[in-house]
């Protein structure tokens, strides 16, 4: 180096980068470190969803104890009847039955959702049919009137040209 450069003083710091390159090489770094935190961080395995099936109950084995409970409390007075002696298997049944009630409406409601959806969509496309059957009418008509023009036309010039080629 020369004398004169020696004696200049220079910054040991550089200068940080101006403009779109400081933009990409932040963008960069901010896609690597989120690269690395993806890397790093444990996966989960994705929870699988199952498919929505009905629920089946069987019957229950004790149908006929069930039934005996019951008529025992339909007979008993009311002031004998308390919800603490109630059968176990009677307040399952009864659950089950609630839940199973629950279900049917579930699956009503969807149901009438559903056909709503359905209608909606048939009145729509009904619509949208409409619409292009009126289209491609116009579209024939204007092609109707097109043709009718050039058969007139095409008769008006051979009318006119039919006494060039007449022999005098």
């Amino acid at each position: 180096m020369s004398e004169p450069a020696l004696k200049t003083q220079t910054t040991a710091a550089p200068r940080p980068a101006q403009g779109p390159l400081q933009d990409w090489l932040a963008t960069l770094s901010r896609i690597d470190a989120a690269d690395q935190a993806a890397a790093a961080a444990p996966r989960r395995p994705a929870e699988v969803q199952t498919a929505w099936e009905p629920r089946i109950v069987a019957p229950a084995e004790a149908g006929a104890e069930t039934a005996k409970v019951v008529a025992e409390t339909a007979k008993a007075p009311v002031s004998a009847q308390a919800p603490a002696t109630a059968a176990p298997a009677l307040r399952g049944e009864d659950d089950d039955l609630a839940a199973l009630m629950a279900e049917n409406m579930m699956l009503k409601a969807r149901l009438r959702q559903e056909n709503d959806r359905y209608d909606e969509l048939q009145a729509m496309l009904a619509d949208e049919l409409r619409a292009l059957r009126s289209h491609v009418q116009q579209e024939v008509d204007k092609a109707e009137e097109l043709r009718a023009e050039r058969d007139l036309w095409m008769a008006r010039a051979e009318a006119l040209a039919q006494p060039l080629f007449q022999r005098r």
